[in-house]
């Protein structure tokens, strides 16, 4: 099982405005508070029991977090970092 820090996403980012969002996650801007670098955040819901409906499992999320780690190509959007809080997993992406 992979490990995501587990660290206040707000200690470490400004959380802006939403860029999008879908049926299991909110995109928004957000600001490194030290080095000021631009990202987009994507919130995304976890689901609560493996029974439920509703939010992603933490297998597809871990999933898309190793994928995005492998890839290193001009026209995909690289992984900068990855945060999880008891609601959802936090991806830090390029802007």
């Amino acid at each position: 099982m992979t490990v995501f820090r587990q660290e206040n996403l707000e200690d470490h980012y400004e959380i802006g405005e939403e860029l999008g969002s879908g049926q299991f996650a909110i995109v928004r801007k957000c600001r490194e508070k030290t080095t000021g670098a631009r990202y987009a955040a994507k919130f995304i819901k976890k689901r609560r029991t493996k029974s439920s409906r509703r939010g992603v499992s933490r297998e597809d999320i871990e999933r898309e977090v190793n994928i995005l780690k492998e890839i290193q190509h001009p026209n995909v959007i690289t992984l900068h970092d990855v945060y999880e809080s008891k609601m959802d997993v936090i991806l830090i992406l390029e802007l």
